[in-house]
């Protein structure tokens, strides 16, 4: 099936896009400037999830009692093996799904070791098409900009696909963003594989079982268990390197923030 076809693609149907994203991330207990997660787009057009399938793996294990225990009795067992290496791990906390029919977006995310959730609305982004183009995974694809959550964006969208839609929260052109990068270079996605699924999963792991809050209330706790002076009373020292300065424990806000910053 052609990808013109995805205006009329059935339920059961959806495109997955793999992405790369780079981004600095930071912990209770580590802070690096520069890491990289795979993330996978699931899309039909009107609904879609945006997710790590390594996170959401151990999301689905962990789900039921059995597994929980089962996954816990396997790490001990591992730990005394020194076998930690066998371990699955994490590869990125949160979770984005985006409903077009009734306009929202929900997002999933850890802070501070809790799991949370909100709803926005999914507004419309003012984007800026330009006549700069480039091909990506043999695509066409032209250049926008826009604001969004107080960062400036640079996005590369292909009209080959009709999918109004694109990695994180980004969506809202003429065709599927296939790369996206804020000014300053420090959040960057970029699609690294393309395939058609059939029976796609949207749904959330454990969607129930987090705390409701405000993406505002959710991005100041964050910060704040960072900038506590106390979280790193019982940690050796973490030396950060970005653009060539060297911060200790965590990067300040003034110098990298998160991918939002308009929760201030």
């Amino acid at each position: 099936m052609g990808l013109v076809a995805m205006s009329v693609m059935a339920q059961t149907e959806a495109i997955e896009v793999s992405y790369l994203y780079r981004h600095p991330e930071q912990t209770m207990r580590t802070a690096e400037a520069d890491i990289s997660n795979q993330y996978i787009l699931l899309s039909n057009g009107s609904i879609s999830k945006f997710y790590s399938p390594k996170t959401e793996y151990i999301d689905s294990i962990e789900s039921t009692t059995e597994g929980f225990e089962s996954f816990n009795t396997f790490k001990r067992i591992c730990y005394e093996k020194k076998q930690q290496h066998l371990i699955p791990r994490v590869d990125g906390s949160f979770y984005i799904t985006k409903s077009f029919g009734n306009k929202v977006m929900r997002t999933y995310d850890v802070a501070n070791g809790t799991r949370f959730k909100w709803d926005e609305q999914l507004t419309e982004i003012k984007w800026d098409v330009t006549d700069s183009v480039k091909n990506i995974l043999g695509y066409e694809c032209f250049m926008a900009r826009a604001e969004f959550h107080g960062r400036k964006w640079n996005v590369w969208f292909s009209p080959e696909i009709p999918v109004a839609d694109g990695p994180w929260k980004l969506h809202g052109l003429s065709g599927l963003i296939l790369e996206a990068v804020c000014d300053g270079g420090q959040y960057h996605f970029v699609a690294d594989g393309i395939q058609y699924v059939e029976n796609p999963y949207y749904k959330v792991y454990s969607e129930n079982n987090r705390e409701t809050v405000t993406g505002n209330e959710f991005w100041n706790l964050r910060r704040s268990c960072l900038e506590n002076p106390s979280r790193n009373m019982n940690l050796s020292a973490n030396t950060i390197v970005f653009q060539g300065m060297s911060y200790k424990n965590y990067l300040p806000k003034e110098i990298v923030d998160y991918i939002e910053t308009d929760y201030q």
